[in-house]
């Protein structure tokens, strides 16, 4: 089986109150993983200096899509879509979904 990675990169808005911003951050991973994902946050120190990457690890993609619906089900994480959304704190840059490939 091969690990699976989601990715979410976020950028902090011009004048976001940072602590709003990383208490935001915080609230998601606790959601992730409260539903079986291990997950970790980045600061982006080269190339798009200052964006955040949030990322949630699994062992493989089975365990990637259970963790998700039972995330997407989850009414805290529903509130927590909506309130990311009109926070105004950050803007979304991108997402990945990455399988990680055997190297010999």
């Amino acid at each position: 089986m091969a690990r699976c990675v989601a990715q979410f990169v976020f950028k902090p808005n011009p004048g976001a109150d940072m602590s709003k911003y990383r208490a935001s951050i915080q609230a998601a991973v606790v959601l992730w993983r409260k539903h079986g994902a291990q997950a970790s946050v980045w600061t982006v120190t080269g190339g798009e200096v200052g964006n955040t990457v949030v990322s949630f690890m699994f062992p493989d993609f089975k365990a990637y899509g259970e963790c998700m619906d039972r995330l997407t089900a989850d009414p805290g994480f529903q509130a927590w879509r909506a309130d990311n959304v009109t926070s105004g704190l950050s803007s979304w840059v991108r997402s990945n979904i990455a399988q990680e490939l055997p190297v010999d």
